[in-house]
């Protein structure tokens, strides 16, 4: 024990222990909180701004607009935007889209990326550069194709337009993604369920699924928030304002009463809130799964 702690020691001149000197310096800490601050603010201070925009006036913000609120109790843009723009439909809207699409990817990703992962087949090697490949496509390059083919099956202005866009452009991501998680799960217990008399489908459900719950919340919610900022998609197959989604909703509110400020800045500001308190409440399954996925 005494010999294997001497050895783990870090050595004079090694990187490690430099490192260590270096994080005690007075200096080097302070340099380090300034950036994190730094880092910190750029990203709170949109939000801020939204908030304190959300509770003016149209006049206030004309005078001077990063000027505090003069009634911080100032709901009339929300009930606004509440009562004009049906918000309550859009963000159901939304919601069925983003579930409708990832239950459309998951169902496809998840056997694709074990067998990527986990059997021996002809072409493995060659479907995973496939979908590797296509993740460095962007995505407008599929919106004229789609489009031609949507009109062709005739589903423009239908949610299944946006719902098989969003789960078609996904996929390869998350077979990528989760194929690495698979890539680090114990094969003891893979084994261990099929000398048990597990099937393929007892496999995936009991075992696998079970084991690869945190990249599949990781994946969830890169693909969930990544939709709900969709702009493009829903704007070139949606026409009908019943169809629409929350983040199109609020592109509207741009054509149509631009000289309203804080009006636009609460649409903003109710469409950013789902994806912050995802986050916030899946962050420790989102840290887990990139330790997992980068653990083998």
């Amino acid at each position: 024990r005494h010999r294997l702690v001497q050895r783990d020691a870090p050595r004079a001149g090694s990187p490690r222990l430099s490192l260590t000197k270096a994080s005690g310096n007075p200096a080097v800490r302070i340099l380090i909180v300034v950036v994190l601050a730094s880092i910190a603010f750029v990203a709170v201070y949109p939000l801020f701004f939204m908030f304190i925009t959300s509770l003016k006036t149209s006049i206030e913000f004309a005078v001077d607009p990063l000027a505090l609120p003069e009634n911080w109790l100032n709901t009339a843009n929300l009930i606004d935007m509440w009562r004009r723009f049906d918000v309550p439909r859009l963000f159901l809207n939304s919601v069925f889209y983003c579930t409708a699409a990832l239950a459309i990817t998951l169902i496809v990703s998840f056997p694709a990326a074990y067998a990527v992962a986990r059997l021996d087949f002809i072409g493995r090697r060659a479907f995973f550069i496939f979908a590797v490949v296509t993740m460095a496509v962007p995505g407008i390059a599929y919106i004229v194709p789609l489009y031609t083919l949507f009109a062709d099956l005739g589903i423009i202005d239908s949610p299944l337009a946006v719902i098989l866009a969003w789960s078609a452009s996904a996929t390869p991501g998350t077979i990528f993604l989760l194929s690495s998680f698979m890539r680090a799960l114990p094969r003891e217990l893979l084994e261990a369920a099929e000398v048990d008399g597990a099937g393929y489908f007892r496999l995936m459900g009991s075992v696998v699924l079970r084991l690869s719950a945190t990249g599949i919340v990781t994946v969830t919610v890169f693909n969930v928030t990544s939709w709900w900022n969709d702009l493009l998609t829903p704007l070139v197959f949606l026409q009908s304002d019943s169809n629409a989604t929350l983040t199109l909703g609020v592109a509207n509110i741009v054509s149509r009463y631009n000289s309203n400020v804080p009006l636009f800045v609460t649409g903003l500001l109710l469409a950013s809130i789902p994806p912050i308190l995802t986050y916030i409440l899946c962050q420790r399954y989102i840290r887990d799964g990139l330790v997992m996925g980068a653990v083998k």
